[in-house]
């Protein structure tokens, strides 16, 4: 029965790609060999995003995978299937798989069947995402680096540190121009330091970070990964507040703030709420609610 279900919505998102034009599909699934492997759906003439989870990237499966479309690992497991799309959204924009004029089917579903659809125009979309001007994160930041500080956020969100809730600010890019913005609250941290021992693609620094995002101030990364200051306090007081999203935080203003003074993206833990916050150009991306 549930493979029934799976293939019948399956096949209703094909219908629909043929008749609305600049279609992608982003797959979501458990069992990947349950129902991706299915001649229709590797027949079909649409640009498609095969979504996993971070710990099957070692499956044996995977290089079948790419041969389907586009892969995109997300890096944090949630059960909220609208965090899901969230986070895979954000993985595809980071890396460029979709740009601001793409629309797509999201498929989501339970352990091994497909049970819901959602339409999404990106350019329109504005409950799941909401952009200001240049969506390509890339840009600013390397997607890998993006992708890894996400991963931090979420587990923070998700666990505490030492079972509390704790708060942070990652602002990621565009190195000179946020330094120029923010000054050291604290002796930094990361000062001497040869930049490959700091950097998060090159040397695990998962923990240093988490234990570092309990200092109040921002964690400034630059694009290529390397970790340039901790306990950062970022000065808002050149920008016309009145251009940022109402109802924010002080720690969610201070991250609005310096991507609206600067090309960075910023990455935001709410100690009250435990939701990841990503702002750029001055707004706010999406928030990513903490699951339960």
């Amino acid at each position: 029965m549930e493979t029934t279900i799976s293939r019948f919505i399956l096949k209703q998102a094909f219908e629909l790609s043929k008749i609305e034009d600049g279609i992608s599909v982003l797959f979501y699934y458990s069992d990947v060999e349950s129902y991706i492997f299915d001649k229709e759906f590797l027949n079909q003439g649409i640009k498609k995003i095969i979504v996993i989870n971070e710990d099957e990237k070692e499956k044996s499966v995977l290089e079948k995978i790419k041969s389907l479309g586009s892969v995109v690992a997300t890096p944090f497991k949630v059960s909220s299937r609208i965090n899901k799309i969230k986070i895979a959204l954000m993985m595809c924009v980071s890396s460029g798989i979709i740009s601001k004029g793409e629309k797509l089917i999201a498929l989501s579903g339970t352990e091994n069947a497909i049970d819901n659809a959602i339409f999404i125009d990106i350019s329109k979309e504005k409950e799941l995402l909401s952009f200001k001007g240049d969506i390509d994160l890339g840009k600013s930041v390397k997607p890998e680096v993006f992708e890894r500080v996400l991963r931090i956020a979420l587990e923070l969100a998700n666990q505490g540190r030492e079972g509390k809730n704790v708060g942070a600010i990652f602002v990621l890019g565009n190195k000179d121009e946020v330094m120029e913005n923010t000054k050291q609250m604290i002796f930094n941290p990361f000062k001497g330091y040869n930049p490959d021992e700091r950097n998060i693609l090159k040397v695990n620094l998962d923990d240093t970070l988490k234990e570092f995002s309990l200092l109040d101030g921002a964690i400034v990364i630059n694009s290529d990964g390397v970790i340039e200051s901790a306990g950062a306090y970022i000065s808002t007081s050149s920008l016309n507040l009145e251009e940022l999203p109402k109802g924010l935080g002080a720690r969610h203003m201070a991250a609005a703030a310096i991507t609206a003074l600067t090309n960075a993206v910023s990455v935001v833990v709410s100690e009250s709420t435990g939701d990841v916050s990503i702002f750029k150009n001055g707004s706010m991306i999406t928030r990513i609610e903490k699951s339960v």
